[in-house]
């Protein structure tokens, strides 16, 4: 029999969704973790009853962060039900709006969540109280690390004003609705986007990039600590009014990469605080609140694609392209993320070329006024997936994965974790506060929905459990 240390961190994030990680450690090492999401929302019974048309607006409001890929998600999903068209600059203007989101959440996690975990800032807030240990950046890297947090900042604040030129405001815009987009194109807005989109390329090639590099060779060994199961997913993203996408989908399970379909995905609430049912895909899952599950540790299902967890994001979707993959763990989800940024604000260019001012945004025109849809889009930490019933213009049935259901899910019925409990299983933690498993974490950009820095506190606790 053996003695394990169990360490609770909690809350884990500042915003809504709080997050709860439950570590067992033997000799410094984590043998067994469990992640909770303790926040209940319920948003798929706020939708039911309500009008299709409004599922952008409702559904934006599951995140202020990441708030355009759910208007997507639900517009495409409404689309489909309702056997509507969308016009070519429709779809642009929403990659538009997406891509600018992405990259104000790309620059914002990478600077503002995750760098304080390496290096060193002034004595003041948000830097103090420091953690400190493993801080391998000199002093004048770390003045210049200060230097663009700070200018992070002021470069994701105008890619949420590139957010508002076309989505009328960032988060939560007005632009994005069944049927293209509301707001009409002209010279004056496309060169207006252009200008923010100009600066923010300029301070991802000089400032973004040069940082990872520099992040990669002061941490070489958090390139591959933290690693997944190797099974990932994508379901593409930014759609091509070719019916291309900036993003390609597939499935790369035991190493073979393979087409992705809808109908192999099942959720699991064997360990969720839900009332018990079969695993369900979500045209029949429900959303049945329970407490008192015995087995109950987090609200967040289990979504399993053929019985497999699989990690979604910026990672994911390199794997998933076969683009350039410096590793699998930590800084190989940053290395990923900033690559990705470049990707994306690259292709903006392209999009702003192929708009045509003064031509359609928006086709309101329904075929039916029942019918099912599903609504996928690549957001900004992975596959997101909306799917709806609508009866007589109105939602019956609403379900929603989002990216970090996947990343972070609970046990599902043959005892298997999620990529986010696994990545951090067998780590070495040298600091009180685990910072070595707060640095992993955050890699996911988990969406509970920003998270903190750990302090040595009150929310620190420790004791010894036989097992």
């Amino acid at each position: 029999m053996s003695l394990l240390e169990k360490k609770v961190i909690f809350p884990f994030t500042r915003i809504h969704n709080p997050m709860l990680v439950e570590a067992y450690l033997e000799n410094g090492v984590i043998q067994e973790a469990f992640i909770s999401d303790t926040l209940y929302r319920g948003f798929e019974q706020i939708l039911e009853g309500r009008p299709a048309f409004d599922m952008p607006y409702y559904t934006q409001r599951i995140c202020g962060i990441c708030s355009s890929v759910h208007a997507v998600a639900a517009a495409f999903a409404v689309e489909q039900a309702l056997g509507m068209t969308v016009p070519s600059n429709g779809l642009i203007q929403r990659n538009l709006i997406m891509g600018s989101d992405f990259l104000q959440n790309h620059i914002r996690h990478f600077y503002l969540m995750s760098m304080p975990d390496y290096f060193k800032g002034p004595d003041i807030p948000p830097f103090t109280p420091h953690l400190e240990g493993d801080i391998r950046f000199n002093t004048e890297e770390n003045q210049r690390m200060t230097e663009h947090y700070f200018q992070a900042v002021e470069i994701s604040r105008d890619a949420h004003a590139a957010f508002g030129v076309f989505g009328g405001k960032a988060p939560h815009g007005h632009g994005i609705v069944p049927g293209g987009c509301t707001m009409h194109v002209d010279a004056d807005k496309i060169n207006r986007y252009r200008g923010y989109l100009i600066k923010i390329l300029e301070f991802i090639n000089n400032v973004m990039i040069p940082d990872i590099e520099l992040l990669v060779k002061r941490y070489p060994e958090y390139v591959h600590l933290g690693k997944g199961n190797g099974s990932f997913l994508s379901v593409g993203g930014f759609t091509q009014p070719d019916g291309g996408t900036l993003f390609p989908h597939g499935i790369v399970l035991e190493d073979k990469h393979q087409p992705f379909d809808d109908r192999l995905i099942l959720e699991e609430v064997t360990t969720s605080w839900y009332k018990p049912t079969p695993p369900a895909h979500p045209w029949q899952g429900t959303t049945e609140p329970d407490k008192n599950q015995p087995q109950g540790y987090t609200w967040v299902k289990a979504p399993r694609y053929q019985g497999h967890a699989l990690e979604v994001g910026p990672l994911a979707r390199a794997v998933i392209a076969k683009e350039k993959i410096i590793g699998y763990g930590t800084l190989g989800r940053h290395w990923s993320r900033v690559m990705e940024t470049k990707k994306i604000a690259e292709a903006a260019m392209i999009w702003l070329e192929r708009l045509v001012p003064g031509a359609e945004t928006l086709n309101t025109k329904v075929q039916q006024e029942s019918g099912m849809g599903i609504g996928y889009v690549e957001a900004m930490r992975g596959t997101l997936g909306h799917w709806v019933k609508i009866e007589k213009g109105r939602v019956k049935h609403y379900q929603i994965i989002t990216p970090s259901t996947w990343n972070f899910s609970s046990r599902d019925e043959a005892g298997n974790c999620s990529v986010g409990e696994l990545s951090i299983r067998g780590l070495t933690i040298k600091h009180p506060e685990l910072k070595e498993a707060g640095r992993v974490i955050r890699s996911f950009d988990p969406c509970f929905s920003c998270s903190v820095h750990l302090i040595d506190g009150e929310q620190l606790r420790t004791l010894d459990v036989r097992v």
